[in-house]
């Protein structure tokens, strides 16, 4: 049930073709002053608690780090594994695999927690505890997005997470009915690229029958011809 997980905010911006932010947009200075809306409306919305996909995370925050194995032999049980249960704001990363390089417990000033699957080593888990990442166990092999946030809300007391990417872990949350609400930026950019990712994508093998419906809640023209709009899941 939906009070067992936190209330679900997914925040992006596209272009007008509905592509997510990309590097082949460019460096012009209106360009990177409009790819700084993001951040500006996050602060605005003002959630303590964002999440995001393994790709999301190491290439705009953790500038793709490799992977930390303790030395030595370590047994871990698999129990979720809290470093910090307080704080007040938290960084999570969907990283089933664990392909994440962590160095801190903290990103930009937030608690990090990861997502795991029961299938990471030992010695990746040992150095997680050393640093202090808290983590969690969705899955035996792959990540099941209903127990990591069941245990996000009842672990940690995230009643609210803003979801922020990529495209697949979007498209993952949709596909579970897993959204209750979608902010959506359009800057005024024309993609044309037929590569670049959209703001939700499904694989094929598991995507459910239909379509999702949406209710608009509000449209908001902000600054340098954004469009800012609301929509709430049906």
């Amino acid at each position: 049930m939906a009070n067992e997980r936190p209330y679900i905010i997914c925040l992006m911006q596209t272009s007008v073709d509905g592509k997510i932010l990309s590097e082949k947009w460019g460096d012009k200075p209106a360009i990177k002053k409009l790819a700084g809306k993001f951040e500006e409306i996050h602060e605005n919305i003002g959630i303590g608690a964002w999440i995001v996909g393994r790709t999301t995370m190491e290439k705009d925050f953790t500038d793709f780090a490799k992977p930390v194995f303790k030395k030595g032999h370590h047994e871990i049980n698999r129990e979720d594994f809290v470093a910090k249960q307080s704080a007040d704001s938290f960084a999570i990363a969907i990283d089933g695999g664990a392909k994440l390089g962590w160095k801190e417990p903290t990103m930009q000033g937030d608690h990090v927690i990861t997502i795991l699957t029961e299938a990471v080593p030992d010695a990746y888990l040992a150095h997680l505890q050393d640093i202090g990442v808290s983590y969690i166990f969705a899955g035996a092999e792959e990540v099941n997005l209903n127990t990591a946030l069941k245990k996000l809300r009842s672990l940690f007391g995230i009643e609210t997470l803003m979801l922020e990417g990529g495209a697949h872990i979007n498209g993952s949350f949709l596909n579970e009915g897993l959204i209750d609400e979608l902010h959506q930026l359009i800057l005024p950019i024309a993609d044309g690229t037929i590569e670049t990712s959209t703001l939700f994508e499904i694989d094929p093998k598991v995507k459910k029958e239909g379509a999702t419906l949406l209710k608009l809640e509000r449209v908001k023209q902000i600054e340098d011809d954004v469009l800012w709009l609301t929509y709430k899941f049906k």
